[in-house]
């Protein structure tokens, strides 16, 4: 990922200039950045130098974060907690320094407890309420539960030659025999279990106390593994 070091004041400068821009993400078997990914992240970096926060956010909320892109929900959690084009809410940046710290990124689960012990049990109560709501929607065992469902769609699509959920954009269109075919079926299946191996191993989403939110934190994760459960896998 590509480092943006505009935004990154105060407690990140040094951190993220060496741990993102190295390999803290590499193991996230996500879909690969496609080029108007990253153009978007270049324009983020654009409009910020240029002080169009709202703009910013509009890209960081509608483009990147949905993606899995770590650094635009960080961008997003540090907009809120100095009011940069939004109204200022330390309990929604707090919501996403815990998305963007979801990986385990040293630099980024720093900044997440550091906001944490500034924040008042109720603020942080408000918080656990807007980190659900997000984590439904981009969290990284989401995301890769969309990207596996459009794998299992590919394979029993196998009998035709179109191909749909393909990741790289363009209709993708092979032969219904053959190596060409035979290898790209290949190489989803892998991707497939390579997810799946990941959500497995990855199930769990409590990173800090949650107090007397515990519980319904917890009925999130498991909703999300009988999800998995469900998938009719070939």
């Amino acid at each position: 990922m590509k480092i943006r070091t505009p935004i990154l004041i105060g407690l990140l400068v040094l951190a993220c200039n060496a741990v993102v821009a190295g390999e803290a993400y590499k193991n996230f078997p996500g879909a690969p950045a496609d080029d108007r990914m990253l153009q978007a992240q270049d324009r983020v970096e654009e409009l910020y130098e240029r002080g169009e926060f709202a703009r910013v956010m509009m890209i960081c909320e509608e483009d990147l974060a949905p993606k899995g892109d770590k650094f635009a929900q960080y961008t997003i959690g540090y907009m809120y907690l100095w009011g940069q084009g939004v109204e200022r809410d330390q309990a929604r940046a707090l919501a996403w320094y815990r998305l963007a710290a979801e990986r385990g990124n040293p630099a980024l689960v720093q900044v997440r407890d550091e906001l944490v012990r500034q924040l008042t049990p109720q603020q942080i109560a408000e918080s656990n309420r807007i980190f659900a709501e997000i984590w439904q929607q981009m969290g990284d065992n989401r995301i890769l539960l969309k990207l596996i469902r459009a794998d299992l769609d590919t394979l029993k699509a196998r009998t035709g030659t179109r191909i749909p959920g393909a990741n790289s954009g363009p209709l993708t269109v092979v032969g219904a025999s053959g190596a060409g075919a035979e290898s790209y079926y290949k190489a989803v299946q892998e991707r497939l279990q390579t997810r799946l191996s990941y959500i497995r191993s990855n199930v769990e989403i409590i990173d800090i106390d949650q107090g007397d939110d515990e519980a319904f934190v917890r009925s999130l994760e498991a909703d999300f593994a009988t999800e998995v459960a469900s998938l009719d896998l070939p």
